[in-house]
């Protein structure tokens, strides 16, 4: 079996239903009009209501999602939150969750990102957190079994929920021992750069997760993940003006490279320009977001980290061009390029194995990214003769590698 994740590589759309909003500085009263309004304009599903969302009596949410709120907050304390109507205070976030279709249940807030001009930008990303409240609106109980415990949200400190998770589990939007929706403080303030709210189906239809540990490939038309970094904006981002959107897979993988040179994901393009795909840098990292049936994985990152053998194992990337739906037959086939990164760095809290396919030492915001990183066959860094950041591929192998410590 090629492929370790039985459904297949999975978009990870992040922010397709998702509402920013900044830092509630209003009456909840008006948040909830606000966030209502924005509803329509905003990608999410379903429609704007009037006097909907937490605080009123009505989700905004219609019969076939569930509405959920997530607060982020740099003090628990003056965050104020009360059941059922949320916080007066804090990062506020807004989801609409679909808890029939694992495939709809596919939410990464990126949170608006870091740059000031990119789409949806909240101040959020990177802000330091001590604590979070997680709500769904007490009308959307009944779609859930009656059960809110049933949602949950992870909070990552990592790019596009990758990396290093505050906990394990997902924070859940019941707190059992205190009857009520969830408060959770941290032991110390962290950075929060992604949320990752979902349904539990495997708590809520006792789905069993696919074997492996989860991997996420995020792919951006240019270098230091941009532009733009989210998901959702259309924006001219080529040399020749047309878009391309960035995009992501995520997947459950043998962690101990058992299979290679056969293991892994072997799949092809996607997007606007299909088959190709212009990557100008691509971040890789240990995923702990996904939920089955969708794509669960049976090992957590802490777990996978602590029995794998880090400076021996690698993660394996090699690019192909080898056009629409020709699947590589051989890990060596001819190739555009390749690389390798050590579950070291992946599991390292502290690295973002993010990788420019082209050199960006001399750009403005050298540094977010690593260089020359990516080889061609022979070993040398990837380049193309006309100075444009874009590695162009049609196919990809991704597995792991054992006995890697020959680099």
């Amino acid at each position: 079996e090629l492929n370790d994740l039985d459904l297949g590589p999975v978009a990870d759309k992040a922010n397709k239903s998702i509402i920013h909003s900044t830092t509630m500085k209003v009456s909840k009263r008006t948040m909830t009009a606000l966030v209502s309004a924005l509803m329509l304009g905003s990608g999410a599903i379903g429609m704007a209501k009037a006097d909907c969302g937490f605080g009123f009596d009505n989700s905004c949410a219609d019969d076939d999602h569930v509405q959920v709120g997530v607060w982020l907050c740099e003090d628990m304390d003056s965050c104020d939150c009360q059941p059922n109507v949320g916080c007066s205070n804090g990062y506020y976030r807004d989801y609409l969750l679909d808890p029939n279709e694992p495939n709809n249940n596919v939410a990464c807030d990126t949170l608006g990102g870091w740059r000031p001009d990119d789409e949806g930008y909240s101040g959020a990303f990177g802000a330091w957190i001590n604590g979070a409240h997680v709500e769904v609106h007490p009308a959307d109980y009944g779609k859930l079994g009656d059960y809110a415990g049933n949602v949950k949200a992870k909070i990552g400190m990592g790019d596009y929920c990758t990396g290093p998770q505050y906990w394990d589990v997902g924070l859940s939007a019941w707190d059992d021992d205190n009857d009520q929706p969830g408060d959770w403080w941290f032991d110390d303030a962290i950075q929060v750069k992604s949320v990752r709210p979902y349904v539990d189906f495997e708590q809520m239809w006792g789905s069993e997760p696919a074997p492996g540990v989860g991997v996420k490939m995020n792919v951006w038309p240019d270098r230091h993940m941009s532009i733009p970094y989210d998901q959702a904006t259309d924006v001219p981002n080529l040399p020749d003006g047309s878009i391309q959107k960035p995009e992501d897979q995520v997947w459950c993988l043998d962690g101990s490279g058992a299979g290679f040179p056969y293991g892994g994901v072997w799949w092809g393009g996607w997007g606007e320009h299909y088959p190709q795909v212009p990557a100008g840098s691509i971040l890789f990292g240990l995923y702990d977001g996904g939920v089955a049936p969708r794509d669960g994985c049976d090992t957590s990152r802490s777990d996978y980290c602590n029995s794998v053998d880090q400076d021996n194992t690698c993660l394996g990337v090699r690019l192909y061009q080898n056009g629409d739906n020709v699947i590589p037959s051989s890990w060596d086939d001819d190739f555009v390029a390749e690389t390798y990164i050590k579950m070291r760095d992946l599991c390292d809290d502290s690295y973002t194995a993010c990788i420019n396919t082209t050199d960006g030492s001399e750009d403005d915001e050298a540094g977010i990214c690593t260089d020359n990183a990516f080889t061609k066959p022979d070993g040398t860094p990837f380049y193309n003769d006309d100075g444009s950041a874009q590695l162009w591929f049609t196919n990809y192998i991704v597995q792991v590698v054992p006995n890697c410590d020959w680099f």
